[in-house]
């Protein structure tokens, strides 16, 4: 495919790959989201559709793979530097579509599913994923107020995992939870309340969710209220809590150990 030279800063192009990367209300409305950096870029799976694939002259082809997109762009490091939200550009991004996946269509099977009720650290969100897609999580539910999940830091966090793990977005906490009940699947809360087990004392079921609530104010009272049971991770050091995505990535791991010691 025959590349397109940008060269001017005002360029259409170049203004909308801007309003992406600041604006969550620009990837709404677009279905786009950016990715950066070569890794990033040579990583995008083959189902993802790339509507721009942009580069300077000094980034060798052959390091991007078999990426392909809709559109070449060539601009100088000058502009490139000027749409990056990296703070060591390497020279190459894609504007690729948003995957989509809504509940009507959501296959719910036997596995281990995350809730994640108004988590607001990008760096958190973009661990917890690419740990769900170690572990081999079948899903991610966020609700609708989380950070965004197509934010240039969650993108650059996820390490590729955003495309390996299907993902549904801005649906309120009751709708998840009645959603996740009704295909059969128990549902796991984690929090300081009375009758909380320890996490390693729990024999998890074949199709399991875990609900992990917001970085300051945990899960809301509604999900303690509905959840099937209540878990804590016991730490008998001095600590007075753990941080989001170390606090998930141990409830992941713990499930995950269960499962494949039943195996």
């Amino acid at each position: 495919m025959n590349k397109k030279q940008i060269t001017s800063p005002q360029n259409n192009v170049i203004k909308n790959i801007k309003e992406l990367q600041k604006k969550k209300s620009a990837r709404k409305s677009e279905g786009l989201f950016v990715i950066e950096g070569i890794r990033g870029v040579k990583e995008i799976p083959s189902h993802v559709k790339i509507k721009y694939l942009i580069t300077t002259s000094e980034v060798d082809e052959k390091e991007l793979g078999a990426v392909k997109a809709e559109e070449r762009l060539e601009v100088s490091k000058e502009i490139y530097n000027s749409i990056s939200d990296t703070q060591s550009p390497q020279g190459a991004m894609a504007v690729a579509y948003m995957p989509t996946y809504d509940l009507v269509h959501f296959n719910i099977e036997a596995g281990h599913y995350l809730v994640l009720e108004n988590l607001q650290d990008p760096g958190n969100l973009g661990t917890i994923i690419r740990t769900a897609h170690a572990f081999d999580f079948k899903g991610v539910f966020i609700t609708k107020g989380s950070v965004d999940l197509y934010s240039p830091k969650v993108v650059r966090s996820t390490m590729s995992s955003l495309f390996h793990v299907p993902i549904v977005i801005e649906e309120e906490i009751d709708t998840y939870m009645d959603f996740l009940k009704q295909k059969g699947v128990t549902l796991y809360t984690t929090a300081l309340i009375p009758g909380a087990k320890p996490i390693y004392d729990v024999t998890f079921e074949e199709k399991v969710a875990i609900i992990i609530g917001n970085e300051g104010n945990g899960v809301s009272e509604r999900v303690k209220e509905a959840s099937d049971h209540t878990v804590i991770i016991p730490m008998p050091g001095a600590a007075e809590s753990l941080n989001a995505a170390i606090a998930t990535s141990i409830c992941m791991y713990e499930i995950t150990r269960q499962c494949q010691k039943g195996d």
